[in-house]
């Protein structure tokens, strides 16, 4: 896998675990944490979780490689908060950036994610995950 594909895989991950937060003009509900999340859709997490045990038992060193970056990345955000946090809002600008663009255009929006899928079935060389409904 190309050196620069990991620091992207490693931020799709975050943004997959990280809670969607509304703005803070009362646009929306708080966000409800992960764990009680499972709690109304233990399904759902379950499905997750089987998804990424079979993941992990297909890519048994790409699996070991994304725990220690994460772990990594934990520390790191433990030594230097404020720059984790100013990372996440980069990343909540840049989701809800995209969701506006979606929302405005979805056909481009589909054939924008039919590309990014294509391109990660050629970097990993198999089928990605379906995305969770």
């Amino acid at each position: 896998m190309p050196r620069h594909a990991l620091p992207l895989l490693a931020a799709l991950a975050l943004l997959a675990v990280a809670p969607v937060r509304a703005d803070d003009q009362g646009g929306g509900p708080p966000p409800v944490p992960r764990n009680e999340v499972c709690k109304e859709n233990p399904g759902k997490c379950d499905e997750a979780r089987a998804r990424r045990r079979e993941w992990c038992a297909a890519n048994p060193e790409k699996c070991d490689q994304a725990k220690a970056k994460r772990a990594k990345r934990r520390e790191f955000c433990q030594q230097n908060p404020q720059q984790c946090e100013a990372d996440r809002e980069r990343r909540r600008a840049r989701q809800a950036e995209m969701k506006a663009k979606c929302e405005a255009d979805p056909a481009k929006c589909e054939e924008m994610k039919a590309k990014r899928r294509k391109q990660a079935e050629e970097r990993q060389g198999q089928q990605p995950p379906p995305p969770p409904q």
